[in-house]
């Protein structure tokens, strides 16, 4: 299996991939962190014949832990698809209502996300290290989309990528105390450890936001897949500082 399937629905399409060992650069389709950029375009071109969605038609950012997120339209597609130097740049998240628009973000040990409301239509995808999250990019993104009108708490659904869970992120006490800024009580996750040390749950952290802007429990899917262990479907750069990224994704039809 080269990804999940998160939804295929009449209007909406949305997936991760996963590592591959025996493909390029396993799998890899993330141009600003890759050891051959042909390589990656084998990949990339591979999924767009998969999916029946082309190049033409993808819309990417260039990330950089920020908050930022930003809506993108027709007149957007192809930046980032073929040279990583036209994507969208300084952004975290991208989201549209456009039809045959296919968005994404890339991570390996960090959270994608993607939101849907097929009552708009509308999708988002958010890219969401702890970095992110201590930024509270989740929290802001949502309420943007519903402060706009393009979704709603009731019809979103949120589906989550492969990350590092919470019995494998361990961070110093400085990210610990990062954490405790959001507005909300993060200590359910957190396990302080007896080194000056600690594990956090970064997926459950971005959970608790859904929740708290009224997304329905029974419509976040998070990830089983922790990628510091899933060595042979995940990408993690904890595991290898050189490494591809998972590719979370979704378009209109």
């Amino acid at each position: 299996m080269n990804k999940i399937i998160h939804i295929d629905s009449n209007c909406i399409f949305g997936a991760t991939t996963l590592k591959v060992l025996s493909n390029p650069e396993k799998n890899n389709t993330a141009l600003h962190v890759c050891i051959n950029p042909d390589d990656v375009m084998i990949n990339r071109k591979t999924l767009s014949k998969d999916i029946n969605v082309p190049l033409e038609n993808w819309c990417l950012p260039w990330q950089k832990h920020t908050a930022n997120l930003c809506q993108v339209y027709k007149k957007d597609r192809k930046r980032g698809a073929f040279d990583k130097d036209t994507s969208i740049m300084n952004v975290d998240g991208l989201y549209t209502t456009d039809r045959n628009v296919l968005i994404g973000v890339f991570t390996a040990d960090c959270v994608g996300l993607l939101l849907v409301d097929e009552t708009t239509p509308c999708i988002a995808t958010i890219h969401s290290g702890w970095k992110g999250t201590v930024q509270a990019i989740t929290m802001k993104g949502v309420n943007e989309l519903i402060e706009k009108g393009l979704m709603h708490p009731e019809s979103i659904k949120a589906y989550f990528s492969p990350s590092i869970l919470f019995d494998s992120l361990e961070v110093g006490m400085e990210v610990v105390e990062q954490v405790k800024t959001l507005p909300f009580d993060v200590e359910p996750f957190i396990r302080y450890m007896p080194n000056e040390k600690a594990y956090i749950d970064n997926q459950g952290l971005n959970i608790q936001m859904l929740r708290n802007a009224g997304v329905l429990e029974e419509n976040i899917f998070p990830s089983t897949l922790d990628t510091k262990k899933e060595l042979e479907c995940c990408f993690s750069y904890r595991n290898e500082k050189k490494t591809g990224e998972h590719f979370t994704f979704g378009y209109i039809k």
